[in-house]
């Protein structure tokens, strides 16, 4: 577990001794969870600190229709539900599922509190997780917002390319992953996609995309 919690964010910085020192005066425990369960519902009190060890977590929103929407997925050793362990509403904002079998490092807040306040390098690392999730969220309201499906793919290759710096976007997603996380449906995402194709604005290729119009992109979005 400890070379696992030294990779994570959190507790950046931090030795093995120091890390081991942390943990011998806080109380802790490690949850196992299966594939396919429910580990919390939208409004459910935080109450914890939640570190994944192992496996991976799924956080969705469901709208009034009964339509899923794929908000993010969590890896190792991400935190759960970082941004709303404190606040006036310490609630889960989304479901969160199972995606495969695993298991968490649970902290009650109590605890963590006095983790934080024993260690200011802990307590620094959780501040830049908050801020960068709050920088997520934001990015995410954002694309929540646009409408239409080309929009959403403009989108979403646009906040590639500011990264990488070029106009070859790599895909590490499948389509069936990318049309969870528009929210739309598999064949209605291949269609746009193939209308952009025949627009000449974009080459959609399995494992990357390239944007041949990059003027005709920027205006789908009014740029």
């Amino acid at each position: 577990m400890y070379q696992i919690l030294l990779n994570s964010p959190l507790f950046r910085g931090i030795s093995p001794e120091e890390l081991n020192g942390l943990f011998q005066r806080i109380n802790h425990q490690v949850r196992r969870f299966r594939s396919g369960e429910m580990l919390a519902q939208v409004g459910e009190d935080v109450g914890k600190a939640m570190l994944l060890l192992e496996g991976r977590l799924q956080g969705e929103m469901v709208d009034f229709s009964g339509n899923s929407l794929k908000i993010e997925e969590l890896d190792p050793p991400q935190m759960v539900a970082a941004a709303f362990l404190y606040g006036p509403k310490s609630i889960f904002p989304v479901y969160l599922s199972a995606k495969t079998d695993g298991e968490m490092l649970v902290i009650q807040k109590k605890d963590f509190t006095a983790m934080l306040s024993m260690e200011s390098r802990v307590m620094v690392n959780y501040i830049n997780i908050v801020s960068g999730k709050a920088q997520f969220l934001s990015g995410k309201i954002t694309f929540l917002s646009l409408k239409t499906i080309k929009e959403k793919i403009a989108y979403y290759l646009m906040q590639r390319m500011k990264f990488s710096g070029n106009k070859m976007v790599a895909i590490e997603i499948t389509q069936t992953g990318l049309s969870d996380l528009f929210g739309v449906t598999r064949p209605s995402l291949t269609r746009t996609i193939l209308e952009m194709e025949k627009q000449g604005i974009l080459t959609w290729s399995r494992d990357h995309v390239a944007v041949n119009d990059l003027k005709k992109l920027q205006q789908i979005l009014g740029k």
